[in-house]
Formats: structure tokens, C-alpha cells, sequence
């Protein structure tokens, strides 16, 4: 027990600033002396604390002690109140409140206000608190943990009874209510608390599952707590003691993140993490990068293993009150061997030795596979045998021949990446098969570009893998994922996808290329489970290119030949090419959950369909870029002479053009921009010596809005043109610079609003011509764009690299780091004090960072030299880096 200092003790008579000081006395003192006391007794002291405070201020105003009552509701009735918890209270009266009790009760709260108390009130008689409990269940819930602190004994106790008794909700009906309460909250997470930013209250698994537990317990068997609870048989001594200490863990981080954070915050933001990781003992930390990883990833495992421990004891505790609450007679039993059994949608074992044989583990997930359509879940008697006999396993799960096979079946079975890999995630029978996925249960990628962990990424990309069959089966689809779902539906080997979907990230948080540790993990696992040897070679080519096709495409000029020449010698064969296709896009939408996008899919989809073409031609005969252009050529002129365009005055306007307009533009494009330009110069409308031509129209170029300029080259053209698209909260996918041969410029700049979705609205497109001809021609200044909260987590790592290019006068470089408001200026610096040209750009944000491929060449229009490389390195670093 802490020995409270004079500075926290309460007396009669003291003044709101008197008051202030002892609460934040005694913060302190529960803050400094956290490590060395039980959560539960700080969080109880910091509750008795406010008993007393609000006891004080209650008895100042003299309320009639026989009619009106002040309680402790929620959190705060539970004795459980976090620093910047609210203080939830009930105020409760028998007769209708006179004028001088209501001046009363307005100055109580007032008063609590002037404290700067972040307070939760409600102000009912005994029935309308009653009525409220009937018409809303949240309402309901709350009283449930009513405490009387001052006023009248006997109303908490009256609606109590009241709630405890089937007045104002049968146990039945409140039990559902929380059960779909708790469903809908588990699918707005998304079924996953694996997140980089977990909520530690909503959360599956968080402290949100653990008080609908106690609050069903409560209603329907009328139990103070899980002590009693575990008297009643529900669950084991060693369940209980599970429960209780994932619970006080849990309690713990949420005391340290209100402690970092100075504000009510459930989110464990990536802001807070090192800070946390300190105030909970496991090292300094520091912010997100290579100084704090270690203490974050320790202690983001334990809260991962806490709230997966959570999940699964109220998955099993929920399932038992349902058969006590609400009970299904009679069972409907469908037996499916001498082992299992299917008892109401649920598998169930029919000896409570059946996992004596180990391999009877693997046989249930197959059961499960094989009978889909029939099961929902697993019974509780069966979780509760299959979480004793895990703790008891002495090896893996795969030393067993036997369970080699099944796995395999498993992952052969079309079923099998449904329910059954889910359960086998959930409940840890995965990290018990596989040592490669125990190492990286709970592994955080310290980046804003994976949103989950690593075993929770893998499991979304196995069962995006699976949507591809089952979309297809429902007719459901999307357009993005149709040519995927077509390839997937007639490859002939399936699991070979699968098992590389497995193993493509495994590896990670080992030190090293984890593409080329996985394929050797990869390959170990195909010859301990006897795969045939051409499964084992494209499986381990999978794992150590998985990555090769989204970064082409997102950082290479796929339209050039030669990039998908090179890519196409990479990949060799149209079987690689189709599961590398399935696989990336399967692992792009598993990433992050804002990540994918038309612009995206456009890319993958015609560097997948300019591959095949290469691949059924053979390498060396890919259309060379002069044929290309002639081609584009040949066919805007059709579409310009079918417009009536005088063709004369097309073609001495294109002998001005640079290639590059030709060569990166479909046919249709060219000929828009080009009769804009000529109408443009016919009858010139602008204001400025700048000759400025701005074109955005309700054209959609793959997926993305297109932004055509055309002005006057000057020095930093390029930057103001991204600068202003970037304060509109417009994102730039791609950029493509090109000089005429009379000194202007032609932009073409591939862009997304900020909801990630094309500029579709006329009014919109006009705000953004206004905003770039102020900037472009009258050089109105731009605001300073602010830096996004969670990018202030992270280091500035700048890597410079420089691409093989075919051009022998161009040379690529592709520059990473940390994208803030001044990255895009701070490169471009660099390329005009070493006066380059930029020719092309492909910019891409990757999570928090910017990852651009530029196209340059020197002030003679030639490859940059080795000096002339190091001097830019040299450049960026110290103009990005710094």
C-alpha cells in the first residue's frame, strides 16, 4: 500500500485550485511509484482518491440525503480509473427535482468541470434510469457496475436488482446484445488485433472482451468478479490465472500510455511506442528507427501474445455461457468419425484423449476443411483440450510424418485457406507446427507501409489467395482482381502458390535479405515434405523474387523495352510469370489497407500482359521503342483526321515534341494534348510570358487523372508543379519531364485526389487549374505543408541508388527517404546545382517514406560519370540526409 503524502489529502474548505494540486500530487506519486506496485491497487487508490473528492464537494451543497444518491459508474464503478479515464457518474433522485435541487446539481457538476475533470454524467430519476436501461443496452451495461459514493444507500442497490432480475432485459437477450456488440467490433477491426497501431480497449482481445465477460457474468449469474466466476466452474485455475495476468498487463500499458500520451488515448500510436516501452521497463528506446526497435518489439509482442491469449479465453468463456444462457435443445449432432463430430456448426471431440495421438491436431484442421459448409467454429471442450495439449507439446508439430501429410492436404484441399487456416492462426497451431512462424508471431515491420505484423500479413495474403476461387465461385469479383482470379482458377498446382505465400516473409527480423532466407527455408521445407522438385524450385523462386514485380512496375519505365525485356529474362517461364502475379497483388492488398489502387493494378496488369507478350516472342524480339512510336503516331493521326484536325499543323507541331511524348502517351492521349496545344497556340488565352497551358479534363489514364502542362522551361518548373499538387493533398504517381527543341516543357503527371481516387468533380478540377496557374505563372507563394503526425516517429535513412539504364546518355537513380513536405525541393536542389536534367520521374510513397526513380542527364546531355555520381551523392546527403 502507498503511503500518501500531506499534498494528497482532502479537507473541507479547499479551493479549486487547492484541488487541482492534490489530484496532480497524486498522479505523481501513483506515476513514480508504478513499477513497484500491483496495477490493480493504483488504479484502486487513484478511484478511492476521487471517492473522497467528490464525496467533499457533495456534502458542500447539502443534498437531501433520503431522495438523491451520487454513484460510480463504469470504469470508474469498477475501480478500475486510468489517469485520463473518465469519471463516469449516475446521479439519482426519487421525486421530480425541486428548482433549488437542480441549482445544486448544476453547481456540483461545475465544479467538476472547473477541475478539468473529463466527466461522464447522467442525471434520471430511479424510473427514468430504469426506462433508459430498457431502451439502451449500453446504458444498461454501465449501471451494472453502479457504486454508491454519496447521497442515498438504497438506489444503486434498487438498480442492481433490478438489472439483475429479468425486468428490464432477460439474460438471454442481453447476452446476444453484447455477443453482436462484440462481433461488430471484432469486424471493424477487422478480426485482428495484429496492427501496428492496436487499440488496447476495442481491439480483439483488448480490455473490451474482458468486461463483456465480467458484464454477462454479472447479469445473468449475478457474480462480483472472475474469482467467483472460477468458483462456478467455468473455467480452470490456470485459465483464471491466465486471464487475470494478460489483464493486469494490459492494464499496465494503458496506465503507461495515458502517461505518455497526456490525454485519454486507447490507440497504441507509433508516437508513443518507445515512451511506452520505457515507462513499462523494457529499455529506453528511443524514437522509431535502429535505436529503439528492440525495446518496442519486446514489448509489442507481449501486448500481441496478451490480447491473443484474451481473445481466445473469451472465445471459450463466451461459447459456455451461450450453452448456460441460451441453451440450443435439442443439440443437432452430425458425426464424422470415431474421433469428431459436428455438434451446432461446431467440431467436437468425442473422447477427451483424442489428442494423445498429436496428429489428431492436423486431422481436426482437415475435418474442418473438408466439412466447411457445416462447421463455424471449434466447440469449447474441444479449444479447451487443444490449448492444454499445445502447452504440453514437447517439438514441432511437423516432426511427425503423419502431420506432414495432412498439412500438405490441407493446403491442397480448395477449402483449405478458408475457416481451417484461420482457426489454425488464431489458436497458435501454426507457430506450433511451423518454427519459422513462431519466431515471427506478433514481429512488428517498423514502417507506416505494413500495417500488421508479420504472421498476421502472411495470413492475409493466404486468404486473399483464397478469394481469388471463392470470388469467382460467388461472383463477386472486382475488376482489379479478375485477371488474378481467371490465372488462379486454371493453375494446375495451386499449393505451390500457397506454400511461397507462406514462406515469402518468414524470414524476416533475422538480419539479411529475408527474400533469399526464405527461399532457403523454403526449400528445406519442400524436401522435408517431399515435394516434387518442381514445386520445390518454383515455391523457392517465389519466396526470393516475390517482391521483383511490384517494384519494376512502380519504379521502372515499363514502357520501355527494354525494362520488360529484363524482367522478362528474370522471370523465364509464363508459370513463374502468372503465380508471381497472383502472389504480388495478393501481398500488396495484405500490406495496408490504403495501399492498393487502380493506379496500381493498371501498372501490374500491363507489365503482367507486356511480359507474356515477350515471353511467347521470345526476349530479343520485343517491339523497339521507334516502332512504338510510329505505331502511336499512326494511330492519333486517324483520330485527328477523324476529328477534321488540319494534319499539317499536327505534324509541325510533333516535329518540335521530344520522343518521349510519343512513346509514354496512348494513341488517344496523343492526339487530345495535341489538339490542345495547337488551339493553344492558335488562339492564346493566357496572361503571363510564361505561355502556360494547363489541360485536366474527366479523363482517366490507368486509373489515375492526368495533368498536362506545357510552359516555358525555367529552373525549378518541376518542384513548384509537385509543391502545389502536394498542398491540394493531390499525390503524384508518376511524372514524365520532356524538353521541346524550342526551350519549353512538356509535363505529364499521372495523379490521385486525396481520397486516392481520380479528380472526377468539374468544380474540383477547376480549384486545381486556379491553384496551379497562380503558382506556375504568378508565382503565389505556397503554405508549408505539415509533416503527418506519425512520420515525427521516424529517422530519416536516405538511400541512394543508382539503376542499370540502357540509355547511353541517361543514367537512373532511385532516392529514398523519409517523405516530408520538403523532400521532392531538397532533390531537385541537388539536381540544379549539379545542373541535371530531369527526364522522367516515377514517385511512389511506400508507408512513411518516398521512394522516386529519376531519369537525368548532365549539363551536356550524357550519362553522369563516376565523379559526377559521387558528387550527387555527396549532394543529397547532405541536403536529404540533414
Amino acid at each position: 500500500m502507498i503511503s500518501q503524502p500531506a499534498s494528497t489529502e482532502l479537507r473541507s474548505g479547499m479551493n479549486i485550485n487547492e484541488l487541482k494540486q492534490a489530484i496532480s500530487s497524486l498522479d505523481k506519486l501513483l506515476e513514480d511509484n508504478i513499477l513497484h506496485c500491483s496495477i490493480n491497487e493504483t488504479l484502486t487508490n487513484r478511484a478511492n482518491f476521487f471517492d473522497q473528492l467528490l464525496s467533499l464537494l457533495w456534502q458542500q451543497h447539502q443534498f437531501d440525503v433520503d431522495t438523491i444518491s451520487l454513484n460510480a459508474v463504469g470504469g470508474y464503478g469498477r475501480q478500475t480509473l486510468h489517469p485520463f479515464s473518465d469519471i463516469d457518474i449516475c446521479i439519482i433522485h426519487d421525486a421530480p427535482l425541486t428548482q433549488q435541487d437542480s441549482a445544486k446539481v448544476s453547481a456540483f457538476l461545475t465544479q467538476l468541470w472547473d477541475l478539468n475533470l473529463d466527466l461522464g454524467h447522467g442525471v434520471r430519476s430511479l424510473q427514468d434510469t430504469y426506462q433508459s436501461c430498457r431502451d439502451d443496452v449500453t446504458i444498461a451495461t454501465s449501471l451494472l457496475e453502479i457504486r454508491h459514493i454519496a447521497g442515498k444507500q438504497g438506489h444503486a442497490i434498487k438498480v442492481l436488482n433490478a438489472l439483475y432480475s429479468d425486468e428490464l432485459w432477460r439474460s438471454d437477450t442481453f447476452f446476444e446484445a453484447k455477443l453482436t456488440e462484440q462481433q461488430q467490433r471484432h469486424a471493424k477491426a477487422q478480426g485482428t488485433a495484429y496492427s501496428i497501431e492496436p487499440n488496447l480497449k476495442t481491439s480483439p482481445g483488448g480490455m473490451r472482451d474482458l468486461q463483456t465477460l465480467t458484464w454477462v457474468a454479472r447479469k445473468h449469474f449475478g457474480v462480483a468478479d472472475m474469482l467467483t466466476l472460477r468458483h462456478k466452474g467455468f473455467f480452470t485455475n490456470d485459465e483464471y490465472a491466465e486471464l487475470i495476468e494478460c489483464q493486469n498487463f494490459l492494464f499496465r500499458v494503458r496506465f503507461a500510455l495515458h502517461q505518455a500520451a497526456a490525454r485519454p488515448e486507447n490507440r497504441l500510436l507509433l508516437q508513443y511506442q518507445a515512451e511506452v516501452a520505457k515507462l513499462m521497463g523494457f529499455g529506453e528506446g528511443s524514437s522509431l528507427g535502429e535505436g529503439g526497435n528492440i525495446a518496442i518489439e519486446k514489448m509489442m509482442r507481449q501486448i500481441f501474445r496478451a490480447m491473443k491469449r484474451i481473445r481466445e479465453l473469451n472465445q471459450l468463456l463466451m461459447a459456455y455461457f451461450a450453452r448456460e444462457i441460451a441453451p440450443n435443445t435439442p443439440s443437432h449432432v452430425i458425426p464424422i468419425n470415431d474421433k469428431f463430430e459436428i455438434v451446432d456448426q461446431h467440431i467436437h471431440v468425442r473422447d477427451e484423449d483424442v489428442f494423445i495421438d498429436r496428429t489428431q491436431i492436423m486431422a481436426l484442421f482437415l475435418l474442418i476443411a473438408t466439412h466447411h459448409d457445416q462447421i463455424i467454429g471449434i466447440s469449447p471442450e474441444t479449444l479447451r483440450l487443444l490449448r492444454q495439449v499445445r502447452r504440453r507439446l514437447m517439438g514441432d508439430l511437423q516432426d511427425f510424418q503423419v502431420c506432414r501429410h495432412t498439412f500438405k492436404q490441407i493446403f491442397n484441399h480448395p477449402e483449405g485457406m478458408g475457416l481451417a487456416i484461420t482457426l489454425m492462426h488464431q489458436h497458435g497451431i501454426l507457430a506450433s507446427y511451423l518454427p519459422q512462424w513462431r519466431e515471427v508471431v506478433g514481429q512488428m515491420q517498423f514502417d507506416l507501409f505494413h500495417a500488421y505484423t508479420v504472421d498476421e500479413h502472411t495470413h492475409k495474403v493466404l486468404k486473399n489467395i483464397y478469394r481469388y476461387g471463392t470470388d469467382i465461385q460467388n461472383g463477386t469479383i472486382d475488376k482489379d482482381r479478375q485477371l488474378a482470379a481467371d490465372i488462379y482458377d486454371k493453375m494446375p498446382n495451386k499449393s505451390s502458390l500457397l506454400f511461397a505465400a507462406l514462406f515469402h516473409d518468414l524470414a524476416k527480423g533475422r538480419g539479411g535479405d529475408h527474400s533469399e532466407l526464405g527461399a532457403v527455408d523454403a526449400r528445406l521445407f519442400a524436401k522435408f515434405h517431399e515435394l516434387k522438385l518442381s514445386q520445390e524450385r518454383l515455391i523457392c523462386w517465389l519466396v526470393e523474387n516475390h517482391l521483383l514485380m511490384s517494384i519494376t512496375s512502380q519504379r521502372m519505365d515499363i514502357h520501355d523495352p527494354d525494362v520488360v525485356n529484363r524482367f522478362a529474362k528474370a522471370v523465364g517461364s509464363q508459370t513463374r510469370l502468372d503465380a508471381l502475379y497472383c502472389l504480388t497483388i495478393a501481398d500488396i492488398q495484405a500490406t495496408n489497407d490504403d495501399l492498393w489502387n487502380n493506379w496500381k493494378a493498371a501498372l501490374l496488369k500491363e507489365l503482367y500482359f507486356s511480359t507474356r507478350k515477350a515471353l511467347h516472342n521470345g526476349f530479343e524480339n520485343v517491339q523497339q521503342l521507334r516502332a512504338i512510336v510510329r505505331d502511336h503516331k499512326q494511330d492519333a493521326l486517324q483520330i485527328l483526321q477523324a476529328d477534321d484536325a488540319d494534319i499539317d499543323t499536327v505534324k509541325a507541331l510533333w516535329k518540335r515534341l521530344p520522343l518521349a511524348f510519343f512513346s509514354h502517351a496512348e494513341a488517344n492521349n496523343i492526339a487530345r494534348y495535341s489538339k490542345a496545344l495547337i488551339k493553344h497556340q492558335l488562339q492564346p488565352d493566357y496572361d503571363s510570358q510564361f505561355e502556360t497551358l494547363i489541360l485536366i479534363d474527366n479523363v482517366t489514364v490507368k486509373g489515375c487523372s492526368d495533368v498536362f502542362v506545357y510552359s516555358k522551361d525555367r529552373p525549378g518548373l518541376f518542384v513548384k508543379l509537385f509543391n502545389a499538387l502536394a498542398t491540394l493533398k493531390i499525390s503524384v504517381k508518376q511524372a514524365q519531364i520532356s524538353k521541346t527543341k524550342d526551350g519549353y516543357v512538356v509535363e505529364s503527371f499521372k495523379v490521385l485526389d486525396f481520397d486516392d481516387m481520380p479528380i472526377f468533380s468539374e468544380t474540383r478540377r477547376k480549384q486545381v487549374l486556379q491553384k496551379l496557374y497562380r503558382v506556375l505563372d504568378h508565382d503565389a507563394k505556397l503554405p508549408k505543408i505539415r509533416q503527418p503526425r506519425t512520420h515525427k516517429s521516424f529517422e530519416n535513412q536516405l538511400s541512394i541508388e543508382f539503376l542499370y539504364s540502357r540509355q547511353s546518355t541517361r543514367t537512373v537513380l532511385n532516392v529514398s527517404a523519409l517523405d516530408t513536405s520538403e523532400f521532392m525541393e531538397q532533390i531537385s536542389t541537388a539536381f540544379r546545382k549539379q545542373e541535371l536534367t530531369i527526364h522522367s520521374a516515377n514517385i511512389s510513397t511506400v508507408g512513411e517514406r518516398a521512394d522516386n526513380v529519376f531519369l537525368l542527364s548532365n549539363a551536356q546531355g550524357q550519362q553522369l560519370s563516376h565523379a559526377e555520381r559521387q558528387q550527387l551523392t555527396a549532394l543529397l546527403n547532405q541536403t536529404v540526409g540533414d
